[in-house]
């Protein structure tokens, strides 16, 4: 098969298999609203930048690495907020997640984001679709959704603070990975 194929099917079947994943872990409709779309439109992006060219690493992979450090400041003030419980139960009175699971989930999470970085370096585009799941759900849309969560709780929700940062990685990052 041609490599050109094996661009565009293996993120789609990857993309297919996180979905389904996302959807029977969801706890309520937490995963489902949230992770769901996200993997959709990295999908999207996939398909309409780095699929066709690649970025130059240099422009777009410190800045990724970057990202993924203020993540880490960005989850330990969710761990420390109790977000993993109040999550669920604020988008549809869900319960929780475990605090194993919420921890678990994480690590991983990051570790295959770092490894995506790292194909992204290499020039590998099928990593490049997680680099654009990080970038669409762990930067824009924490931006994004921590500042509607504060709205429907009627304040602070935690991750906010750490949050705001992303509002101006976000358009640097997805700029970039557009190779402009």
């Amino acid at each position: 098969m041609e490599n050109k194929t094996l661009n565009l099917l293996v993120p789609a079947l990857l993309s297919i298999l996180l979905i389904c994943g996302f959807i029977a872990f969801s706890s309520g409709l937490s995963l489902i609203v949230s992770f769901v779309p996200a993997m959709i439109i990295s999908y999207i992006c996939y398909l309409f930048s780095t699929y066709r060219k690649m970025p130059d690493p240099d422009r777009i992979v410190p800045i990724y690495f970057f990202s993924i450090g203020i993540q880490l400041l960005h989850f330990t003030e969710e761990f420390i907020g109790e977000f993993y419980s109040r999550f669920p139960f604020l988008i549809d009175g869900s319960p929780g997640y475990s605090i194993n699971l919420f921890v678990g989930f994480n690590m991983w999470a990051y570790f295959v984001f770092i490894l995506g970085g790292i194909g992204l370096y290499y020039g590998k585009k099928i990593p490049t679709l997680i680099v654009w799941f990080f970038i669409i759900m762990g930067v824009a849309g924490n931006a994004i959704v921590h500042l509607i969560f504060c709205i429907m709780n009627g304040g602070y929700f935690p991750g906010f603070y750490t949050s705001l940062i992303y509002w101006f990685l976000a358009p640097i990052l997805i700029k970039r990975m557009f190779g402009k």
